[in-house]
């Protein structure tokens, strides 16, 4: 039995149901296979849990990275913005994580906190966007990344959406006229963004 296929029909019922309703039966059920085979793999829920989300993490970064390095304007921060809005849309369990309805433990845990981290919308992120000419240096980034976040929950909050994608579109396109300075080279902000997704794995592989 491929791995894979169980971390699937883990993602899918975590996603439907949530930490707490979720059960090893339901996932075994999901991926048919035995219990006991489930067992083998993980010896518990919570460190099946930890395996998926953890994989759903590094999957939605490696997407982001690569729009981002495919984008000619990727490092702009409404750019980033939409990014990685996209990448964590598009996968049900993160969002889910997002809400706060998943978590990797028994106890409630800073997991979601940790994957919230990866959107661009900490304050030394955007400081940092600043500092490396991406953003406007009149705006404080304390006000800007309360903002971003504030909108980050609303649309978690507020999913499924109809049209998902006109509705992040517009609004990196808010963030580009109040945020983005005027520049031709947007690699700095490739850069910091790098370094912020490299710190967050970072910070899962050691929690």
């Amino acid at each position: 039995m491929d791995t894979e296929v169980i971390l699937d029909a883990a993602a899918e019922a975590l996603a439907e149901h949530g930490s707490k309703r979720t059960t090893m039966d339901d996932v075994s059920a999901r991926a048919g296979v035995a219990k006991g085979v489930l067992y083998l793999r993980f010896d518990s829920k919570e460190a099946l849990s930890r395996a998926v989300i953890g994989r759903e993490l590094r999957l939605a970064l490696a997407t982001t990275r690569a729009e981002v390095a495919a984008d000619p304007r990727g490092g702009l921060l409404s750019r980033l913005f939409v990014h990685s809005l996209t990448a964590l849309h598009t996968r049900p369990l993160l969002r889910a994580l997002y809400r706060g309805d998943v978590r990797a433990g028994r106890r409630p845990s800073d997991h979601g906190a940790l994957y919230r981290a990866r959107l661009p919308v900490s304050v030394d992120f955007v400081q940092r966007m600043r500092d490396a000419g991406m953003v406007r240096g009149d705006l404080a980034p304390e006000a800007l990344a309360a903002n971003l976040a504030v909108w980050n929950v609303g649309l978690a909050q507020t999913a499924p959406h109809e049209d998902l994608d006109a509705l992040i579109l517009g609004m990196g396109e808010l963030v580009a006229r109040a945020a983005d300075e005027d520049v031709t080279d947007t690699t700095p902000g490739k850069v910091c963004f790098g370094r912020l997704a490299d710190n967050l794995e970072e910070l899962w592989n050691r929690s």
